[in-house]
């Protein structure tokens, strides 16, 4: 396939012929590659079953991961959702156009290949005028996920388009470079409460200042807590994505921590082949490797550069990344959760923990059997390990067949009762693992805590929860485990315990 380039500019707009051909091509069932205020999207008929098979196949992308409809104006949004809750009226006279995708139930009108097999739909209308008049040309609602091959950092120029696409599509729109430089914030409004599944440039404060700080916005901070067999219910829950040739490593701690520990960290590498992601204000404080930004934290531009660096660092033949952690600004959540995602978890903490609270629901399965596994890989008593629940109505022993599986690897458990976690049990000390995402989102919102809580596959860079062994027999408790004590090995591993 020979993929045509053509162009669009703020001030000349497109050439009407250009435009045609563009919005014939999407009518007719083909692919097209148009900017937006985020990131680029690779665009088809958002009606069309057979054209969004062409966008998995282009993209090399799991057939489950829905695509996101991009409309023109208000109108187009009835065809396609089966009902308009109050909360996303309101969000949609504040933030539409502009980098918000809303999650309904989806109408008859939608094929369940554009939504991933799922009963619902992503919706957004974007804010570029290049792709608004794109839509408003071909008539249709336009599917679009981002223009890369999946996996690799979003697009945030025409150059980074073609350099995945080129061949695999029928044209790119060459728009310059993107405004944002990061994909939009989803809300999920199905349900009770509004949900932020994943996060982006409009924050849930902002969300927060428009629905009321009542409203109980949940946000599902980096991931879905849907299980692995299940289909993401947004774009970029599920699998690794915005990730380079290179591998990336987070070092996370107080500023003069990272930078020295980075320091340390390049200098084992040939310059030529190690790179180092910071901000612009800080580039010149490194004098070794690659050293690129994400954007400028004085011009408020922080993650515009993001994807454009990480694919930079492939370009330059970088091996090895390591980033800065990017705290304490209005789009932290944003920033972190694609630069997690581009590391596939592997991070370097700095903090010296003193404390381990292992996180479920009820404490009494997983998070016991966690705090005596590690208790036994570490035998370290100047580290204190212990377990809670988030919903302990009373002190009762653990489960049985968890005091018998323990018991077979001689690890002793027979006094372990559940217990509530409370604020007391935290400290700055404290690092927390919960088994869920949803059990992470809990404690970050009651506790406060922005920083040292994650959950026990996150914290060895794997998706998805680990699965309660709750009501099967003893050969499933045998295996939760047997993965516990792997997933606790690679913890000791990675945080540098003895």
């Amino acid at each position: 396939m020979r993929t045509k380039v053509i162009r669009w500019n703020s001030s000349d707009g497109y050439e009407i012929t250009d435009l045609r051909e563009a919005a014939g091509i999407i009518r007719f069932g083909g692919l097209v590659a148009f900017p937006t205020e985020t990131v680029y999207g690779l665009g088809c008929d958002g009606r069309s079953s057979e054209a969004a098979a062409k966008v998995y196949e282009a993209k090399g992308r799991p057939s489950d991961n829905p695509l996101i409809l991009h409309i023109a104006d208000r109108e187009m949004l009835d065809d396609l959702v089966g009902e308009i809750p109050e909360v996303a009226t309101k969000l949609i006279e504040n933030f539409w156009p502009g980098p918000m995708t809303l999650v309904f139930t989806k109408s008859d009108k939608v094929p369940k290949q554009v939504t991933g097999g799922l009963e619902t739909v992503a919706v957004r209308m974007p804010a570029h005028a290049g792709a608004a008049e794109l839509i408003r040309a071909a008539g249709v609602p336009i599917a679009a996920p981002s223009a890369n091959l999946s996996g690799k950092p979003s697009p945030t120029d025409a150059k980074a388009v073609i350099e995945d696409l080129d061949g695999r599509i029928d044209m790119i729109i060459d728009g310059g470079e993107v405004g944002i430089g990061y994909e939009s914030t989803i809300i999920d409004v199905t349900g009770l409460r509004p949900v932020i599944l994943r996060p982006g440039f409009i924050t849930k404060e902002m969300i927060e200042e428009v629905i009321g700080k009542d409203s109980d916005v949940e946000a599902v901070i980096d991931s879905s807590d849907d299980s692995v067999t299940q289909a993401p219910k947004a774009p970029g829950m599920k699998y690794k994505h915005y990730s380079p040739e290179a591998q990336v490593t987070v070092v996370r701690g107080d500023e003069a921590q990272v930078e020295e520990k980075i320091n340390e960290l390049v200098r084992q590498f040939p310059s030529d082949s190690v790179g180092i992601l910071t901000t612009e204000e800080r580039r010149n404080i490194y004098d070794y490797g690659v050293v690129l930004d994400i954007g400028s934290e004085k011009e408020h531009t922080l993650g515009q550069k993001l994807y454009a660096s990480l694919r930079d660092f492939d370009r330059f033949g970088v091996q090895r990344v390591y980033a800065e952690t990017f705290f304490g600004n209005d789009k932290e959540d944003a920033l972190m959760n694609r630069l997690m995602k581009a590391a596939g978890g592997e991070v370097i903490d700095l903090r010296n923990y003193k404390k381990v609270v292992f996180v479920c629901k009820e404490n009494l399965n997983l998070s016991p059997m966690c705090e005596w596994i590690l208790k036994s890989i570490l035998m370290d008593k100047s580290l204190e390990i212990c377990s809670r629940g988030l919903v302990v109505l009373f002190e009762e022993p653990v489960n049985a067949k968890i005091i018998s599986v323990l018991g077979k690897h001689c690890i002793p458990c027979r006094d372990q009762v559940s217990r509530q976690l409370k604020q007391s049990d935290i400290d700055d000390d404290t690092l927390v693992i919960t088994m869920s995402f949803t059990e992470k989102v809990k404690v970050v919102e009651d506790f406060g805590m922005t920083e040292h809580v994650y959950t026990l596959r996150e914290l060895v860079g794997l998706e998805d929860d680990v699965t309660d062994p709750y009501g099967g027999d003893e050969q499933a408790y045998e295996d939760t485990y047997k993965e516990l004590k792997d997933l606790l090995y690679e913890v000791k591993k990675r945080m540098g315990w003895v």
